[in-house]
């Protein structure tokens, strides 16, 4: 059963005044129509969406499924889904025989030449941090890849993050110890970890955390923020960028006063690049052209009361130009620019309360997808772009 729902209108322009321009681009209004996922097959429970891409002969949306019946052991299971068209969806098998690959949740993939890798995690062991899985396609099925525990755990760990893809591979953003760390890969059944790489590793008075990485048509760039002994509460954003994934030399970006953090880079017609992040009470967008990265445009605001920390979920390349969804710290929202200059919220059919399981997330792609989870079961949205009246 399809269930419309009028979003509401994205501005191209992002506001009032280019809007009455005369070369202005028209109001876009985009319906959303939800397309049912179907239940996995194995153990019932509700099911749970994390990310989506579009990638190869169709669009796949990544999650988990929540078990209506959890042991001391298990209490959820990774889950995938496929469609050619948006509209039609079918459950991928899921083959994992790793212990944590059995009962990760699957929060981020990414596309490389047609084909997707993903990662996914659990927590838990002897002090419950996530544990770290990987999985690929084989054949029609998604089989996780076994890792020595270092891989992306040990003692050296702090965390890892989304996956991104570009025309060499697959580049998973994280940070150890040394500072920002990244794994990288040609193939999805094995990921070369690059820690304590002298151009990311931090030095001695810079504390430095990335926090996602794009591919800018040239080069891979990863963002995040980082602060100098004594300005913990004060920190810069930071990007880097890369050739190959494995060498990495700094990429300045100008400081201001307060909290900077560059969470998501995504690439920009005519060679430019937009990054995405918090600017102390807002949401910020920096936008690096021939002559470096710009000065922050502010758009957004973060809530005052948090029920998690504001951070930037998506930040993709749409038929409607760049979609950014953001938690406030207090729900999710989505927003649309075309130049990262000029920002407009656009109406979606529902804007989740920020919670620990619950998501809003854009597909990169040629067609509009959006999925979300409001703790309620995994949502799916096909966008239509409907005629200017």
């Amino acid at each position: 059963m399809l269930v419309p729902a009028l979003a509401g209108v994205l501005l191209l322009t992002g506001c009032t005044e280019d809007a009455e321009r005369p070369d202005a681009p028209e109001a876009v209004t985009v319906a959303w129509a939800e397309q049912p996922l179907p239940a996995p097959a194995g153990a019932p429970g509700r099911t749970v969406v994390r990310d989506a891409v579009q990638c190869g002969d169709g669009w796949w949306v990544v999650g988990a499924v929540l078990l209506d019946h959890p042991t001391e052991t298990r209490d959820t299971r990774p889950a995938a889904w496929f469609s050619p068209d948006r509209a039609s969806w079918t459950a991928v098998e899921v083959d994992a025989t790793t212990y944590w690959g059995r009962r990760a949740i699957l929060g981020s993939v990414a596309c490389s030449r047609g084909r997707i890798a993903v990662v996914g995690a659990r927590s838990g062991g002897a002090h419950g941090n996530p544990r770290v899985t990987t999985f690929r396609l084989d054949g029609d099925r998604l089989v996780d890849v076994p890792a020595l525990f270092i891989q992306y755990g040990g003692v050296t760990a702090t965390n890892v993050g989304p996956v991104a893809g570009g025309p060499t591979g697959w580049l998973i953003t994280g940070n150890r110890t040394s500072g920002p760390g990244v794994w990288f890969t040609d193939d999805p059944r094995e990921f070369t970890r690059v820690e304590e790489e002298p151009g990311l590793t931090d030095d001695g008075d810079l504390e430095s955390l990335a926090q996602g990485a794009g591919w800018s048509g040239e080069e891979w760039v990863l963002v995040g923020s980082g602060a100098r002994t004594g300005r913990h509460l004060d920190p810069d954003p930071l990007a880097w960028t890369s050739p190959d994934g494995l060498t990495w030399t700094p990429d300045p970006m100008p400081p201001e006063e307060g909290v900077q953090d560059v969470h998501r880079v995504v690439a920009l017609d005519g060679g430019r690049v937009l990054a995405v992040g918090r600017s102390e009470d807002a949401f910020a967008a920096w936008v690096r052209g021939d002559d470096g990265w710009g000065t922050a445009v502010g758009f957004g605001a973060v809530a005052d009361s948090w029920r998690g920390a504001p951070y930037v979920a998506s930040l993709v390349r749409t038929p409607v130009g760049v979609l950014a969804t953001l938690s406030t710290g207090d729900h999710y929202e989505l927003w649309q620019t075309s130049d990262g200059a000029s920002w407009q919220r656009a109406g979606v059919p529902l804007e989740p309360q920020t919670a620990g399981d619950h998501s809003l997330v854009a597909a990169e792609g040629d067609a509009l997808l959006l999925v979300g989870d409001a703790g309620d079961g995994g949502h799916v949205w096909s966008g239509t772009v409907e005629p200017a009246q």
